[in-house]
C-alpha cells in the first residue's frame, strides 16, 4: 500500500523537482550599469562644511557603495534581481545620512535618502529618469510630520543631482554647504 502510494507521488514529485530546476536558473542581465557621469562617487569629498548662521558642521563621508548585480536567480527560496546600485553614507553631527541611486531598469532610476529613522510610512524613493539626474535637479526628502523626532535629528534634506545641498533639522535649524 505504501509503495503504491510512493509510486503516485514519485511522478508529480519528480515532475514538480524538474520544473522548479527548470524555473531556477540563473540568466545574464541586459541592464546597462549607471553612466559614471550620472553618480561620480569619485566626485564627493571625503569632508563637507554645514553653515547655519555662525556655526559650523563638519561632516564626514564615512562610506561609498558601488554594487552592480550582472545576474538575476529566482527560486523557491532565494530571489536576486539584476540591478546597479551606488550610495555615499554621511555623517552629520553623529547620525547617518545615505544617499543612494539604484537602477533596475534601463533610464529610469530611483533615487532616495534615508536620514529619518522610523519616520516614513510610505517609500521615500523618487523615481527619476537618467537624463534627469545630469540636470542637477532640486530633490526634497522630509519626514512624516507626525513622527517622533527622537528617531532622527533631520527633518528635511534637500539634493541637488544626487549631492546633499541643505540638511534641515528638528530644532529647525538650516545648514546650507558654502
Amino acid at each position: 500500500m505504501i509503495l503504491k502510494l510512493f509510486v503516485l507521488i514519485k511522478k508529480p514529485l519528480l515532475l514538480l523537482l524538474f520544473f522548479l530546476f527548470l524555473i531556477s536558473c540563473e540568466r545574464e542581465c541586459k541592464l546597462s550599469p549607471i553612466p559614471s557621469n550620472l553618480f561620480e562617487l569619485e566626485n564627493c569629498k571625503k569632508e563637507y562644511i554645514f553653515h547655519c548662521g555662525n556655526d559650523t558642521v563638519h561632516a564626514k563621508i564615512t562610506d561609498k557603495y558601488d554594487y552592480y548585480e550582472k545576474t538575476s536567480f529566482k527560486s523557491p527560496t532565494n530571489i536576486r534581481r539584476c540591478e546597479h546600485y551606488k550610495s555615499y553614507e554621511l555623517d552629520f553631527k553623529g547620525q547617518k545620512i545615505l544617499v543612494s541611486v539604484r537602477k533596475k531598469v534601463n533610464d529610469s532610476l530611483e533615487l532616495d535618502v534615508l536620514a529619518f529613522g522610523n519616520c516614513i510610512k510610505f517609500s521615500s524613493e523618487k523615481k527619476i529618469m537618467q537624463k534627469e539626474l545630469l540636470q542637477n535637479k532640486y530633490y526634497l526628502f522630509e519626514r512624516e510630520s507626525d513622527c517622533d523626532s527622537s528617531n532622527s535629528i533631520f527633518k528635511k534634506v534637500i539634493l541637488k543631482g544626487y549631492l546633499i545641498t541643505s540638511i534641515t533639522t528638528s530644532n529647525n535649524k538650516i545648514w546650507t554647504i558654502k
